[in-house]
């Protein structure tokens, strides 16, 4: 009798990329294998009904983490569907992204500036490209984590590894045209002198 085919988990994911990043800094190689793993993680069909249902986020209209590590800062996958174009934000960690259901266009910016003025950032739009299923794409750790999603058909969902959990974290959200940043849950017109900075 055959033994019934297992496939790759999350879990495992983990365990491999775990060993990826004891091994020193991440650069691109490390990116785009730890990109292969997820990309291999997204070949499953089942991922809406491993994951625990979180429903709706700061710019996610439905998500699922299939994957929160024990320890408070460690990795989080999750996989979550989009139906309308980001706000540019970041996560305050590096991430990499496999495009599961639909496309997108994706964008991707490097902070300029230090980041020492309230309320200021000057960006440069280093990625603009479209993203199709089983396509991946990552960002580098903060300052540098800063890009938008911006879907393509009526929807699209992607699957996310985050190098630390954030949900819950300060996010914040970005106009590069004007220079500007401010806290999610605060709108531009909202800001005063005590917006973070």
């Amino acid at each position: 009798m055959d033994e019934e085919l297992v496939e790759y988990s999350p879990q495992e994911l983990i365990a491999e990329v775990k060993v990826i990043i004891s091994s020193g800094e991440l650069n691109d190689e490390r990116f785009k294998y730890i990109g292969d793993l997820l990309h291999k993680l997204a070949s499953r069909s089942d991922l809406k009904s491993i994951g625990e249902h979180r429903g709706k986020g700061v710019n996610a209209v439905d998500s699922y983490v299939l994957y929160r590590d024990d320890e408070p800062d460690g990795p989080i996958i999750i996989l979550a569907e989009f139906d309308k174009p980001t706000k540019i934000h970041n996560h305050g960690t590096w991430g990499v992204m496999c495009a599961y259901e639909g496309r997108e266009k994706y964008k991707q910016w490097k902070r300029m500036d230090e980041g020492d003025e309230l309320g200021k950032a000057t960006l440069r739009l280093v990625t603009d490209i479209v993203l199709d299923v089983g396509d991946i794409v990552w960002w580098p750790d903060v300052p540098n984590d800063i890009h938008m999603q911006d879907p393509i058909d009526d929807s699209m969902w992607q699957l996310v590894l985050m190098g630390r959990n954030t949900l819950g974290a300060d996010e914040e959200h970005y106009d590069p045209d004007l220079g500007l940043r401010w806290p999610a849950d605060i709108p531009p017109h909202m800001r005063s002198s005590k917006t973070r900075g």
